[in-house]
């Protein structure tokens, strides 16, 4: 039966869909249907007499692939595996199985693909991995990997990225050449190799590249925004007289920090000069008002780009812009609206909260976890279960109970080769000697006896290791028994004098976690992790939280309980309110949406705004409130505690350049924090009239 394509489709995608151009660029902005306008796009080439193994659709999921294709099938009537459709690397490898003398090749997973390079490591560099200063093989193969899908040269990444490890180029070139070796020799590619192994065949072979620029007379490409070099590469090699059919969103280009290159849509009509352009503006999930500020968002980098989003749902609140005092007062008025909208109607599920990074959401979640909401975490795990915030939290552990096996058996098995029976081994051999000599444990550390326990690719990570265990010890105190006794004494000048003679060197929690990450644990992340820098805003957000506790005990019972209180038995419960960052929300959609920490230097972070572009997250911006059906609330805090080197003091902090440049007009304001009166926690009773 015969599609009634105009019908089905509104103006703006049906002019999409029958475009007779041979190359298009379809703008199609946040919620106006770009998958339907695609799987109608192929549904109209086979009713027009294309034959299905002359499309070629190409996504960036397997989920979006699915369903574009499930729907293709449903349209025509042909059967899914007619087509040639799926993710860049699923296509890249069904085609080199094709053309390679040995088909058969494996794919490794990523946990193989990082063994194998390992393996080449230890082949060029047997002692690589035993020298603490060298950087994590984890590390190197995601630089590597960045450089094959950027196409970029190892030197200028590590240049502009990892300055750090200038002296490193070299030698990974070798640990490639290695890893390239073994590879071929065991007949298998990693996820990488898919694409670049199929750009070289093109290349190499123009008559294979010449054969599939006959076959697929439409290459059809999902989120072309998001597209990096390599795979832009290979659409240029196989789509050579520009029958493409791209669709995607320049307002939606927030994926650069991993390789995607917002000029390749941005200057599509420049380099297939017989490019269509086409808008599609009618959005079918927001409501005008929340439409009305997102179309204030100055995100188009090319004004011809600019899109106007057109709402076809009824008219409801506009959003609103909540002051709150700080990070502890805008969980609770979340919390707190979290009832109202449960009493209201909208199911958990239904809600997001949103921010820009991970370590914003740590006060939500534990306001959470006591008012016993459900709640789950699509950014990751919860804050506190982080492995570097639990590493952090080892060290505090085991400075009050030296007894604490597995704080001292984490903090060790961070090194190479120090397993969990060499680290039991080695707190045994010091609790016996402080048994012996009626010392300290800590004083004992860099005994002979203890020294001589160490293994030998373990010793050059004792003596860092050793001196911040000992200055943490030696320096920190029990900080509200000590403030009670300076004012018993009631000389505060003459007791903080006496604790000065006494070397004591931490006046709070936060300054002794600053001890931590300035010593060897900030050079155990630069060397390990390729995101070491979310990590140490992490850490450092971590300090303000403990900044709170007067003694290290109070703060990790705190922690304890808000992890034993996670409700094990809302896991598998889809009725949970959803935490996310705003990159790994994007795709999805929710009625009501809460954006957190809307302050500069938080949202814009302040490592973009130093850098001097906030473009990309002005886009994160426009994701985030493009997210909402129905309500979405933007929490500006009036202050943060950061001055943690002197203790628990408030700064101002200012609004959002975002919220700023919005006009007054498209949106409502709340002060919450004039209220300035405590929200105490209460229990959640899971009833739609609570209170």
């Amino acid at each position: 039966m015969a599609i009634a394509f105009e019908g089905e489709l509104n103006e703006e995608q049906y002019a999409a869909v029958i475009s007779q151009s041979p190359t298009n660029l379809i703008l199609a902005g946040a919620g106006t249907g770009k998958t339907r306008t695609l799987t109608y796009r192929v549904a109209w080439l086979i009713e027009n007499g294309i034959s299905p193994e002359n499309i070629l659709l190409l996504t960036f999921t397997n989920k979006a692939a699915r369903e574009m294709l499930q729907r293709v099938e449903a349209l025509t009537g042909l059967v899914s595996n007619l087509f040639y459709g799926g993710t860049f690397h699923h296509i890249c490898q069904r085609l080199l199985r094709r053309h390679l003398e040995n088909p058969n090749f494996a794919i490794l997973d990523e946990d193989d693909s990082l063994a194998l390079f390992n393996d080449a490591i230890k082949s060029v560099s047997p002692d690589f991995a035993k020298n603490k200063n060298n950087p994590n093989p984890r590390l190197l193969y995601e630089i590597m990997s960045f450089s094959r899908n950027t196409m970029r040269s190892v030197p200028n990444i590590i240049e502009e990225k990892y300055s750090y490890m200038a002296d490193y180029g070299g030698m990974l070139k070798l640990f490639m050449g290695r890893y390239e070796s073994i590879k071929a020799e065991q007949n298998v590619m990693d996820y990488d190799d898919l694409l670049s192994n199929f750009v070289q065949l093109l290349e190499e072979k123009p008559d294979i590249a010449e054969y599939y620029n006959g076959q697929f007379q439409h290459v059809l490409i999902d989120e072309y925004q998001d597209t990096n070099p390599i795979q832009l590469k290979m659409i240029d090699l196989i789509a050579k007289n520009g029958q493409i059919f791209a669709v995607g969103d320049d307002a939606q280009c927030i994926y650069t920090w991993r390789g995607a290159n917002i000029k390749n849509i941005i200057e599509f009509p420049q380099k297939y000069p017989r490019t269509k352009v086409t808008k599609v503006q009618v959005n079918y999930r927001s409501t005008p008002e929340i439409l009305d500020f997102a179309n204030e968002i100055p995100v188009s980098e090319k004004v011809e780009y600019t899109k106007i989003l057109k709402s076809t749902k009824n008219s409801f609140r506009k959003p609103l812009v909540v002051s709150v005092l700080d990070a502890r007062q805008q969980a609770n008025f979340i919390v707190k609206r979290l009832i109202g909208l449960r009493s209201e109607g909208y199911p958990l599920s239904e809600i997001a909260v949103l921010y820009r990074a991970h370590y914003q959401s740590m006060e939500l979640q534990m306001e959470l976890t006591r008012s016993d909401i459900p709640y789950t975490i699509t950014s990751g795990v919860r804050f506190f279960e982080q492995v570097h915030i639990k590493d952090i939290l080892a060290f505090l552990r085991f400075i009050i109970n030296p007894k604490d096996a597995r704080a001292f058996v984490r903090i060790l098995c961070r090194f190479p080769r120090v397993g969990e029976s060499t680290a039991e081994r080695i707190l045994l051999s010091l609790q016996q000697l402080v048994e012996i000599t009626k010392k300290d444990l800590f004083s004992l550390l860099e005994a002979e006896e203890i020294i001589k326990k160490i293994p030998a690719t373990a010793l050059e990570y004792w003596w860092p290791l050793a001196r911040v265990l000992c200055g943490l010890y030696n320096g920190s105190f029990d900080f509200r028994k000590d403030e009670q006794k300076s004012r018993q004494n009631g000389d505060l000048f003459a007791y903080v004098q006496k604790k000065q003679e006494e070397k004591i060197s931490f006046e709070n929690i936060g300054e002794m976690i600053f001890f931590i990450l300035e010593g060897e644990y900030g050079d155990y992340l630069r060397r390990t992790f390729a995101n070491w820098q979310p990590r140490q805003d992490d850490i450092e957000a971590f300090t303000n939280f403990c900044n709170k506790f007067r003694d290290i005990s109070e703060l990790l019972q705190q922690v304890t309980l808000l992890q034993s209180e996670s409700n094990e038995e809302n896991l598998d419960n889809k009725e949970n309110i959803r935490l996310s960052t705003v990159h790994q929300a994007k795709g999805l959609e929710f009625s009501v949406v809460f954006i957190l920490s809307l302050n500069e230097n938080n949202f814009p972070l302040r490592r973009t705004i130093e850098e001097g572009d906030v473009n990309e997250e002005r886009r994160l911006f426009y994701v985030a409130v493009t997210r909402a059906r129905r309500e979405v609330y933007l929490c500006v805090s009036n202050q943060a505690i950061i001055d943690y080197k002197k203790g628990y003091f408030p700064i101002a902090l200012q609004r959002s350049r975002f919220i700023k440049e919005i006009d007054e007009g498209c949106f409502e304001t709340l002060d919450f924090a004039k209220k300035n009166k405590p929200i105490y926690s209460r229990r959640w009773s899971g009833r739609p009239d609570s209170k």
